[in-house]
C-alpha cells in the first residue's frame, strides 16, 4: 500500500506545480485556466497556452527523460555517482547540437538538430565503452576524459563560430526553458519517448546484471548487450533533452537516490517512479528560477545544483553502504 500512496503524492504534487506554474509569471492573468480554454487568442490565452503550458510541459517530459537516463546511468556502473554527464552523452549532445547549429545545417529546434545531439550522444557513450576497461571504475574514469574532450570541441565551436546567436546560448552550460516553444517540444517528444520504452525494455535485464558481469553471464544475460540497449536510451533521452534545453546538472544523479530510497532497486518500479520525480523536481526548479527574482531569470542549471547537491551530499551520507562500485 505504501508505494501506491508515493505514486499519488507525487502525481498530485506534480499537477499542483503545473497549475502554478501555469498561472505565475511577470504577466497577471485575470482569467481562469477553465475560461482560457475558449479563448486562446486572448491576451491571457496566448500567455498561457503559447508561452508557459510549452516551458512546463517541457519541463515535465525533460525531467522525466533525465530522471530515468540517470537511474539508467547508475544501473550500469553499481555506482551511486554515475550518470549521463560522466559517460560523455550530455557533452556529446551539446557538440552535436552546437555543430549543426554554427554550420548553418540546423536551426534551433530543429528535428535535425535533435537528430545530431541524439547521434554524437550515441557516439561518445559507445566510445567510451570500447575503450574503457571491463572491470572496476574504468568505464567512469574514461567518461569523465571523453566528456572533457567533447566539452572542449564544443567549446571551440562556440568561440570561432561566426553566428552571433551560437555564442548568446549560455544555456549550453547552464540549461534554460526559455526557448522552449509548442513546436520544439513537438520535435524532442518522440525521442525522449523512444528512450523510455527501451529503459523499460531492459529493466529486467538489469535487475540481473546488478548483480554483477560474472553473475548475470551465468543467469544467461549478456552484459555488453545490456549495456548497449541502456546506453542507446541515455542516447535519446540526453540527446533530446540538451538539444532543446542544454545541461542541466544534478537531475540524473540525484533522482534515483531519492527513488531507490522510497521504493527500492528493483528497475521496472526505479524508473517509472524517476520519471515522475524527475518531472516534479524539474518543474519545481523551473518556476523557482523563473519566480525568485522577477522580472530577472536565474539559469535553471544553477537552481538544481543548489537544490540538489545540499540533498545528495546528505544522501550519501546516509546511504553509503547500499552500493557496491566493483563487480
Amino acid at each position: 500500500m505504501r508505494k501506491p500512496l508515493i505514486y499519488s503524492a507525487f502525481a498530485l504534487l506534480l499537477l499542483l506545480l503545473s497549475y502554478i506554474s501555469l498561472t505565475t509569471g511577470i504577466i497577471h492573468i485575470h482569467s481562469s485556466l477553465w475560461s482560457l480554454l475558449s479563448h486562446r487568442s486572448s491576451t491571457d490565452g496566448v500567455t498561457v497556452w503559447q508561452i508557459r503550458f510549452p516551458r512546463a510541459l517541457g519541463a515535465i517530459v525533460i525531467g522525466a527523460g533525465l530522471g530515468v537516463a540517470g537511474a539508467l546511468a547508475q544501473a550500469i556502473f553499481r555506482n551511486p555517482l554515475a550518470e549521463p554527464t560522466l559517460i560523455g552523452l550530455s557533452s556529446g549532445a551539446t557538440l552535436g547540437s552546437i555543430a549543426v547549429i554554427s554550420s548553418g545545417a540546423a536551426l534551433y529546434g530543429s528535428r535535425t538538430n535533435t537528430e545530431a545531439a541524439v547521434l554524437i550522444a550515441l557516439g561518445a557513450a559507445l566510445l567510451v565503452q570500447f575503450l574503457a576497461p571491463s572491470r572496476g571504475f574504468g568505464f567512469l574514469l574514461t567518461g569523465i576524459a571523453i566528456s572533457s574532450i567533447f566539452t572542449a570541441l564544443a567549446g571551440v565551436l562556440i568561440s570561432i563560430s561566426p553566428k552571433p546567436g551560437v555564442q548568446s546560448l549560455s544555456f549550453w552550460n547552464f540549461g534554460s526553458l526559455t526557448l522552449l516553444n509548442n513546436q520544439t517540444l513537438s520535435m524532442i517528444a518522440p525521442f525522449i519517448e523512444v528512450g523510455i520504452i527501451i529503459a523499460f525494455f531492459v529493466s529486467r535485464r538489469l535487475d540481473a546484471y546488478s548483480l554483477g558481469e560474472t553473475s548475470s553471464i551465468y543467469l544467461g544475460i549478456n552484459p555488453r548487450r545490456v549495456r548497449f540497449f541502456a546506453i542507446l536510451a541515455m542516447a535519446f533521452l540526453v540527446g533530446a533533452s540538451v538539444s532543446a534545453v542544454g545541461s542541466i546538472a544534478f537531475i540524473g544523479l540525484l533522482v534515483p537516490h531519492i527513488v531507490r530510497l522510497l521504493v527500492g532497486p528493483a528497475h521496472r518500479r526505479l524508473f517509472s517512479l524517476s520519471a515522475l520525480v524527475g518531472a516534479t523536481l524539474l518543474l519545481f526548479a523551473d518556476l523557482l528560477a523563473r519566480s525568485l527574482f522577477q522580472p530577472h531569470e536565474i539559469p535553471l542549471g544553477l537552481i538544481t545544483s543548489l537544490l540538489g547537491a545540499p540533498i545528495l551530499i546528505a544522501l550519501i551520507r546516509t546511504r553509503a553502504a547500499q552500493w557496491v562500485g566493483n563487480d
